[in-house]
């Protein structure tokens, strides 16, 4: 079992032990289990969008310049300008998609510091619990402290389920408002693959046709001649 899911295993069944001298603790059991999250799954979400975006920032720039260097010959004036344009173009759209994997990798990589945060907290507070709670047994088994020892378990159970469902909401609080974010960031990585000319700009690629047939009339390129030397006043 992976380390995470140990940690919030650990937390959990300290809060089970000490339920068993403070029952009404498992209410503090019951919200905590609700923040049950597959945080190693989160891990290799977070490792799979830095793949992406270092491809689309380094690979797949690369394949373009090579593309570009090795069709450097061949070309009409034209044609060349307007391929290196597009190219450039490309790279470009290239790097603010590769920016956006790595926004998607930052905002995954915090919800999963969340979870973690949350599951250590649980369990610094579980402990701290099982300890208090040894103090109240001990001074129920006091006859003169046997009264106060009630109060005070009863007390901490309140005060353990009190924390457990603040501690609950702040993370719900978090995830809210970066569950937002990466919608926002998911929904622009969705309109990036959902681009494409429409109306008169639409290409029909099975109709389409490039003449291969060369211009009735030949226009020479146009050369700039040299200027005539300036003749030497007498």
């Amino acid at each position: 079992m992976p380390y995470p899911l140990l940690h919030a295993k650990a937390a959990l069944d300290e809060l089970k032990l000490a339920a068993r001298s403070a029952p009404g603790i498992m209410v503090g059991v019951t919200i905590a289990t609700t923040a049950l999250a597959n945080v190693p799954g989160m891990g290799d979400a977070k490792a799979n969008w830095n793949s992406l975006a270092k491809a689309l920032e380094v690979e797949y720039p690369n394949l373009i310049g090579n593309a570009v260097f090795l069709s450097r010959a061949g070309w009409i004036a034209d044609d060349r300008e307007a391929f290196l344009n597009a190219a450039s173009v490309f790279s470009g759209d290239l790097q603010k998609l590769s920016g956006l994997c790595y926004t998607m990798e930052g905002q995954v990589d915090q919800v999963r510091d969340a979870y973690a945060l949350y599951w250590m907290e649980i369990g610094l507070l579980a402990a701290t619990v099982l300890g208090y709670l040894l103090a109240c047994q001990a001074m129920k088994l006091t006859p003169h402290l046997r009264a106060a020892g009630e109060i005070l378990l009863a007390r901490l159970t309140l005060l353990t389920n009190a924390m457990i469902a603040q501690k609950t909401k702040v993370l719900y609080g978090f995830l809210a408002v970066a569950g937002g974010t990466l919608a926002t960031s998911s929904q622009s990585l969705g309109q990036l693959f959902n681009i494409q000319p429409t109306e008169s700009a639409a290409i029909n690629f099975e109709r389409a046709v490039i003449p291969t047939d060369p211009p009735s009339v030949y226009l020479a390129p146009k050369r700039e001649l040299p200027a005539r030397p300036k003749q030497q006043q007498r």
